[in-house]
């Protein structure tokens, strides 16, 4: 069975065919560079460049997958969270295209879809129950998941998500945006405890405005003392990430011990992070088991969209109830 994905919840333009589980093709263009100058992104010119981009998107991925539109068999598209204007587009490609092939449609949720990205290409086996966690540049959510049609929302950001954190930190010590993946790049192996800084928690609810915060008011002092040298700045940065990934890795060992479970599934661009796969790996010897996205797939992709689409119309009785939702046929 061959399904195609559309994923425009942000600034990615994306378009994926599998067949059953494995990935064909998927093809992502972003927006990214026209964001960088505004150190955000801006939803009027994402949405202008989905436009611009979709109809090229999914023709290219038609042709490397080497599979014709008129052999697909169901149409998946992101329809939430994310920003209203650019969700639109792909969501109304995604049903004129189903209009046009006479071919079933499915609405997906996009954060869902990070937790199924371990499952691509049949690279794991999709057994439950699992602990689902999705940290993003605006998400940072804990799931209880019995089954991926209804995961159970178990904790979440109180206030600003993880990856937006690590985006406006860059920004402020010029280090530029996106700042996950420069964060990454310069201090993965210098990560340490130089500074004492502490993320806030309730449950499993986490809190990342604080860190942040400090962050920036920290900085400013060393600046007024003539203090913020290259080193103060790989020490700040360095006790940031270490600290933020302490609080997830916490959370998560809490979430799994209060509700038994040892297979703990993660998704989302900051899954790629290298220091925080480094710290989950260190606990796996506590009988936990990780299954996290590959890197490929940790941002947001139309092959997780597709790869859940595909698990969801199969699985009995959540066609109806997630056509409804979308709006779909």
């Amino acid at each position: 069975m061959y399904t195609l994905g559309i994923e425009t919840s942000c600034d990615e333009t994306s378009c994926a065919i599998l067949k059953d589980y494995r990935v064909l093709a998927n093809i992502t263009l972003s927006s990214l560079r026209e964001h960088k100058k505004y150190g955000g992104v801006i939803p009027e010119i994402a949405t202008r460049a989905h436009l611009k981009n979709i109809d090229k998107i999914v023709s290219t991925a038609e042709k490397k997958s080497g599979v014709s539109l008129k052999k697909i068999n169901l149409i998946t598209a992101t329809y939430r969270p994310g920003l209203i204007g650019a969700l639109v587009v792909g969501l109304n490609f995604a049903k004129a295209l189903s209009l046009a092939l006479r071919k079933p449609f499915l609405g997906v949720d996009h954060l869902h879809a990070h937790l199924f990205a371990p499952f691509l290409n049949n690279k794991n086996t999709v057994t439950f129950p699992f602990l689902g966690v999705v940290i993003s540049g605006g998400h940072t959510d804990l799931y209880l998941v019995e089954d991926f049609s209804k995961p159970r929302l178990i904790g979440r950001t109180k206030d600003d998500a993880c990856g937006e954190v690590y985006d406006k930190i860059a920004v402020h010590y010029g280090l530029g945006y996106p700042g996950g993946p420069v964060i990454d790049r310069l201090y993965q192996h210098a990560c340490r405890e130089d500074f004492n800084f502490k993320c806030g928690k309730s449950g499993f609810d986490l809190s990342f405005s604080g860190i942040k915060t400090a962050l920036i008011y920290k900085k400013r002092d060393l600046e007024k003392e003539n203090a913020f040298n290259h080193k103060a700045k790989i020490g700040l940065i360095s006790s940031f990430q270490h600290t933020v990934a302490q609080a997830i890795t916490k959370t998560i060992i809490e979430a799994a011990d209060k509700y038994k479970i040892s297979k703990v599934v993660i998704g989302g661009g900051v899954a790629a992070n290298t220091y925080l796969r480094k710290m989950l790996k260190k606990k796996e010897d506590e009988g936990l088991s990780f299954l996290i996205s590959p890197k490929e797939y940790s941002g947001d992709n139309a092959a997780a969209v597709a790869g859940l689409g595909f698990y969801l119309y199969n699985t009995l009785g959540v066609r109806s109830r997630l056509n409804l939702e979308a709006g779909g046929s």
